[in-house]
């Protein structure tokens, strides 16, 4: 049984290796056919030109026109040497220019160039001035239903292109968009100042302490146009920055003549920590209302940003404060004190280390975590407008809130409430004139919650 079943085994293989020797026999005499190479696309060369072989490459179309000057150092504008241009973006579309090349000829000798708009100078014009020879001229007409590319006819040819459309979409544009959109700038993320000029300047710089127990969420204090400096609002500052860093960037070089407004412009001045500092003037909108037109220090030219960037200029003095009556951290306090029309509302600390203390309300000991709760509430009281012109400060406030520092911070500060109209009190902080409102119903609120409050 053990043979046959060997026998079994090596009949199969002969088999296999019989199949596999027909096939191999078969490969040999009937390879396979490959399929031929596809056929290489056929070049049609409008302009080749090294280009140092050119001597200028002058561009019009329905915008006007410019001619392009080549030199050692790069390309300059031939009637307006002076105009700074992108190196790296002349550069590159010369060399465009300098190449045209066609994969598709559409008509081998046109009748009707109005057919596609090629009569009449087409809608763009190339006119390549040699060093040595007649300029190379290539007219540029409609562009295809699909909006792929475009029909063009170089001179002394009679017959009809299609160039891809990135070949030549310079030759519809004006020098412009050649021109060096580099901005002097500054680092917007560290200023040490910055003033936003109109009728009533705004002048902010980094925070420093200008009053007894100054304390402060905010990173920066404007010393204008208040009579006292206020705590800069961190989140409307960093919008106003980032709103204009955003856009600050050139859209359009302003033409000579131009009604810019720039006659009444408002000023934006910055500088940073590294001693650098950027003047905008910002003048009227263009007319379309989406640019603005600019002068800026630095810069030749008159530009025009997006008028985005002129939107710091709108901010309100009181729209950049940072709304808080008195904000001073309860580390630094040993004593509250509040009265209201005869009543009084006292509570004290004496603080055992930086994290432990002793709280007091109206004489009696009282639970930490109650006394924060208490202090939080007096804490965010928030003036809400400014003074229109002048207040007079007559007979006494109807609200007094005043912090005693500790040891490590000593002095005290006051708020002092008068009645300005039936809903609104006007504030003075230690004994400066009064410049903002705050709601009396804020007053009632926090009254109402002192005289409930149990500890």
């Amino acid at each position: 049984m053990k043979k046959k079943k060997q026998l079994l085994i090596a009949l199969g293989a002969l088999t296999l290796l019989g199949a596999g020797y027909l096939l191999i026999s078969r490969g040999e005499d009937e390879a396979p056919a490959l399929s031929d190479p596809a056929e290489a696309r056929e070049v049609f060369t409008l302009t080749d030109f090294a280009e140092e072989e050119v001597e200028s490459m002058g561009v019009e179309n329905s915008l006007g026109g410019f001619t392009l000057v080549r030199t050692e150092e790069g390309y300059l504008l031939k009637d307006e040497p002076a105009v700074r241009l992108n190196r790296q973006s002349a550069a590159s579309m010369a060399y465009v220019l300098c190449n045209l090349k066609s994969f598709e000829k559409i008509e081998e000798s046109i009748e009707s160039p109005g057919d596609y708009g090629l009569a009449d100078g087409g809608s763009a014009r190339l006119t390549l001035n040699l060093n040595e020879g007649s300029p190379a001229v290539v007219t540029v007409g409609n562009s295809t239903p699909t909006g792929n590319g475009f029909y063009a006819m170089k001179e002394g040819d009679p017959a009809v292109y299609l160039l891809p459309s990135y070949a030549v979409s310079g030759l519809f544009n004006s020098a412009d968009l050649l021109r060096d959109r580099t901005l002097p700038g500054v680092d917007f993320q560290n200023l040490t100042r910055l003033t936003i000029g109109g009728e009533r300047i705004i002048d902010i710089v980094p925070y420093f302490p200008y009053e007894a127990l100054s304390s402060t969420l905010s990173t920066h204090v404007m010393i204008k146009p208040f009579r006292r400096p206020v705590a800069v609002s961190a989140q409307k500052y960093s919008d106003s920055l980032e709103a204009l860093a955003g856009s600050y960037s050139i859209v359009s070089f302003v033409p000579e003549g131009t009604d810019t407004g720039l006659d009444q412009a408002r000023d934006l001045y910055l500088q940073d920590s590294a001693g650098r500092e950027l003047t905008i003037s910002f003048g009227g909108k263009t007319e379309n209302g989406q640019e603005v037109y600019c002068r800026i220090s630095g810069l030749d030219e008159l530009v025009t940003l997006p008028a985005a960037a002129a939107s710091i200029m709108d901010v309100r003095p009181v729209d950049m404060a940072d709304r808080f009556v008195r904000l001073v951290g309860i580390d630094q306090v040993s004593e509250l004190k509040i009265s209201y029309l005869g009543e009084e509302w006292t509570g004290t600390i004496n603080w055992l280390d930086e994290e432990t203390g002793e709280f007091t309300y109206q004489g009696e000991p009282v639970d930490d975590k109650a006394f924060k709760k208490m202090y939080q509430e007096v804490l965010y009281l928030l003036f809400e407008g400014e003074i229109p012109g002048t207040f007079a400060m007559e007979g006494e406030p109807e609200f007094t809130l005043s912090y005693t520092g500790d040891a490590g911070s000593p002095g005290v500060t006051t708020a002092e409430l008068y009645n300005y109209d039936r809903d609104f009190y006007a504030i003075s902080i230690d004994g400066f004139p009064p410049e903002f409102l705050i709601g009396k119903y804020q007053i009632e609120a926090l009254v109402s919650f002192l005289r409930e409050f149990k500890g």
